[in-house]
């Protein structure tokens, strides 16, 4: 279990949500969603949901009836999950790891996880969790960011948080999963076959670049980092949002490229 995940509690959920998501986490689960619906899945499992952004997608683009399950390891994630589902919107919200999950063989059509394969510790044993939940026939479709040089928000941010620390931090991680090679192994000795992944790139409008600068560096696991530090967090977002200014033009808009994979278990 990654420190990083236990991290996101206090009030990272809100800046997550509110700086972050809207710009790079919505668009991002636009594509996925309707990726999904075109699968037609009966039985849904998603992994390391966060604050729920997919899971809302799911939730509207899926037919009535669709079995839902969204599950995350940060209770305080979770709950700002749990507060922005509608009422009645049938789906099941718990706390789960997706290296040890709490599910029987075979249990699902569909294993999703949107951003989260490159946080956990063991992945080889999450892809394996992955494969043993689902049926025959089954796929697990997961998303990673490619590198940072291709999502240049994040190159700016990591810039001025290893100026900072001396470290990459999350930027470091959540950008670092990018080969190919690496993620297919991992799938086909999970036991998956039926292996394809797709480079995705989307554009999403910065409303507010205050907003996001903050949710960058206050609403991730980078702000236990700089408070580690002996830093505060919050006199660094006007320089982050001073340079991003900079990067992402007028209008802002972020330029956002995934990694989008799909295995399909025998």
């Amino acid at each position: 279990m990654s420190d990083d995940l236990r991290k996101f509690g206090g009030a990272i959920p809100d800046l997550y949500e509110r700086g972050m998501a809207p710009v790079i986490f919505a668009p991002a689960a636009v594509a996925v969603a309707a990726r999904v619906a075109k699968l037609g899945p009966g039985r849904v499992l998603e992994t390391a949901c966060g604050t729920g952004q997919l899971t809302r997608r799911l939730a509207a683009s899926l037919p009535a009836g669709t079995a839902i399950t969204a599950t995350d390891l940060s209770p305080a994630m979770l709950e700002r999950a749990t507060t922005g589902l509608p009422e009645g919107s049938g789906v099941a919200l718990r706390p789960a790891d997706a290296q040890a999950l709490p599910f029987a063989d075979a249990s699902f059509d569909l294993v999703l996880c949107q951003f989260g394969v490159m946080f956990f510790p063991d992945r080889a044993r999450a892809m394996r969790e992955a494969a043993r939940v689902l049926g025959s026939g089954g796929r697990f479709l997961f998303t990673t960011w490619d590198g940072r040089e291709t999502n240049p928000y994040a190159q700016v941010a990591a810039d001025l948080v290893v100026e900072a620390t001396g470290e990459t931090g999350v930027f470091g991680l959540a950008y670092g999963m990018t080969s190919l090679d690496e993620v297919r192994v991992l799938a086909q000795e999970a036991g998956f076959t039926g292996f394809r992944a797709e480079v995705v790139r989307l554009a999403a409008p910065v409303p507010d670049l205050g907003l996001f600068a903050a949710g960058l560096l206050l609403g991730n696991p980078t702000a236990t980092l700089l408070h580690e530090r002996g830093l505060e967090p919050e006199t660094l977002v006007p320089e982050l949002a001073r340079r991003l200014r900079g990067t992402l033009g007028e209008p802002a808009t972020a330029r956002l490229q995934m990694l989008v994979y799909e295995a399909v278990k025998p």
